[in-house]
């Protein structure tokens, strides 16, 4: 559960950017979702009071367009509702009940910087490391203190975890699996020859709606449909413009993604990946896979007000 107006409007970018709209669609409902983030309490992170009246004017868009966009917002798992909205006359007062809503993410939350932690005193205290009561630095950072002759490892923010053989379902997955085949590919930010995560989701859109998987894709790059015994080469040896060496790769490809071979043929569902190692039933190198249930969007809300239950209980316990 989200508590901090930062990471809200970085989640709410995130999601948005994943999406393939059009840019007014894109402005209009980013403003909307930002309108939301700024009514968040300060301690608990709920949002409380807000009309959807108020949230159409933000993004100069009516009502009913107002409950497309938490529509849209739920099942993204942006937004759970916590109490639901009632009238006038079911509470029998003057005035009716605004749903309460709590931002959440399933992503763990990235830890503040060195520098966000000794900035200026202008600097927000949501940015700031947190520290015991008594003011000591926490055990794990003392750990890891450079004195002790021990270096912080640096976070590698290569590794994409999404799974070769899952096709993609939506636009959060589709940009996932448009990462890790960029990654692959050595395209990444700090590769050999980055590119724009916007252009490569936008060629690779039919692919993944195609029913394709990135062990197919990789497969596809190196085989024509035509041909498939033969490899084609190594695609971006001397290429100035990558996407284009692998746009023209892949046209081949339209309306026959169904012919790829069974051994990288995607699976849908939700999949891991395990360690690589070979089996009687399988070739050396296969990947055994195993699936994991959806996550409920009842089980989400069930867990969002317990957690905000304890965080009601002690702040009762502070005041007391």
């Amino acid at each position: 559960m989200l508590t901090e107006q930062v990471e809200a409007r970085a989640a709410v970018a995130e999601l948005v950017d994943a999406e393939e709209w059009r840019v007014d669609k894109r402005r209009a409902w980013t403003a909307i979702l930002f309108q939301l983030v700024c009514a968040m309490d300060w301690e608990t992170g709920l949002v409380t009071a807000v009309t959807a009246d108020r949230l159409g004017a933000a993004g100069d868009r009516a009502p009913r367009t107002v409950s497309r966009v938490m529509a849209w917002a739920r099942e993204a798992g942006l937004v759970v509702v916590v109490e639901h909205a009632a009238s006038a006359e079911f509470l029998g007062t003057d005035h009716g009940r605004t749903p309460t809503y709590a931002l959440v993410t399933g992503r763990p939350l990235p830890a503040p910087s060195a520098g966000a932690a000794q900035g200026s005193e202008s600097t927000s205290a949501q940015l700031k490391i947190l520290v015991d009561e008594n003011g000591d630095l926490p055990k794990s950072l003392v750990e890891n203190n450079p004195l002790n002759g021990r270096r912080l490892e640096h976070p590698d923010t290569s590794k994409h975890h999404w799974p070769l053989f899952q096709i993609p379902k939506h636009g959060p997955e589709r940009t996932e699996a448009t990462r890790r085949v960029l990654h692959r590919l050595g395209l990444q930010p700090g590769g050999r020859c980055p590119i724009p995560l916007w252009r490569a989701r936008a060629l690779l859109c039919w692919w993944w709606h195609a029913g394709g998987s990135p062990a197919g894709l990789l497969w596809a790059i190196d085989h024509h449909p035509d041909r498939p015994d033969r490899d084609r080469g190594d695609a971006l040896r001397g290429a100035r413009d990558p996407l284009r060496v692998l746009g023209h790769r892949l046209a081949p490809w339209r309306g026959r993604v169904r012919e790829l071979p069974a051994p990288v043929t995607g699976l849908r569902g939700n999949w891991t990946e395990r360690t690589r190692q070979p089996t009687a039933s399988g070739p050396a190198g296969a990947t055994p896979m195993v699936m994991e249930p959806a996550p409920s969007t009842a089980a989400t809300r069930v867990a969002a007000q317990a957690a905000l239950a304890e965080h009601l209980a002690q702040l009762r316990l502070r005041r007391t």
